[in-house]
């Protein structure tokens, strides 16, 4: 009896033995190793992802796309606009088909393919980009084959979804350091509705406003020494309701903005 177990044994090892050979003939995909079933990704650097309103017509989009694992044959790059968070019609804007490879697209070419201008693009807008790669099996991809966590994160360069951010210019030809004052009014009565003027001073923002009655005042000092002021509004509710100036130390009185105020006043 012995003898038999361990022939019969012996004879499902040998059969184990032969199946396990052929399917290693067959080169499975090992989960482990990702050279043959690895996703056709591809990264981009950016050399800026926040660019001034003002600079746009003499500014570049700029970066350097790479596919680490080598395996994309080409790379589709498409562009909308978002601006109050509304969105143009996406269209295409380049093909890469070199890995790695710099791209550099003037904002102007950017505006023009969205049959617009610079000058219709303001602070606060999103210039969003987004890619489709194609792998040399023909596999194509985009950001809805990705997870937001990686889709979310910068650290990961990820080159199908991500945004250049369009903001006010600093604000210039004037006495920049003393005291500003922002006179905001409501034509309603009833406050500002969740809008509010951000003065950004050297990188450190404020921002003000007021939920209750018909107008507003705000001192805001600006330091001597100061290099760079930018001033923009953020919108709320009840827009056509909104009204502000802006008086720079020397007496000058800037605007009024509204109603309806544009996000930059520079």
């Amino acid at each position: 009896m012995k003898s038999n177990f361990k022939y019969i044994l012996g004879l499902i090892l040998l059969i184990l033995g032969i199946v396990a050979c052929e399917d290693n003939d067959k080169n499975p995909i090992n989960v482990f190793e990702l050279e043959d079933s690895a996703a056709p990704y591809v990264r981009i650097l950016l050399d800026e992802t926040i660019v001034a309103k003002g600079d746009l017509a003499n500014s570049t989009f700029s970066g350097t796309v790479d596919d680490p694992s080598d395996n994309v044959a080409s790379w589709d790059l498409s562009v909308t606009l978002e601006s109050g968070g509304v969105s143009t019609d996406t269209v295409p804007l380049a093909t890469i088909t070199e890995f790695p490879s710099d791209i550099s697209i003037p904002y102007t070419d950017i505006a023009s393919a969205l049959g617009i201008t610079v000058d219709d693009i303001s602070g606060g807008d999103f210039i969003r980009f987004l890619g489709k790669s194609t792998g040399v099996d023909g596999t194509e991809t985009t950001a809805e084959n990705y997870s937001a966590t990686v889709t979310g994160q910068p650290e990961q360069l990820q080159a199908f979804n991500f945004i250049v951010l369009v903001k006010c210019s600093p604000i210039s030809g004037t006495t920049v350091p003393g005291t500003w004052v922002i006179d905001m009014q409501d034509l309603y009565g009833d406050g500002w509705d969740g809008a509010f003027v951000t003065f950004e001073i050297d990188g450190v923002t404020t921002d003000y406003t007021f939920t209750g009655g018909d107008a507003a005042t705000f001192n805001v000092d600006v330091p001597e020494g100061t290099s760079s002021l930018v001033i923009s509004y953020t919108s709320g509710a009840f827009e056509e309701e909104h009204v502000y100036t802006i008086e720079t130390p020397n007496g000058e009185v800037l605007g009024p903005f509204g109603p309806n105020p544009s996000p930059c006043i520079n």
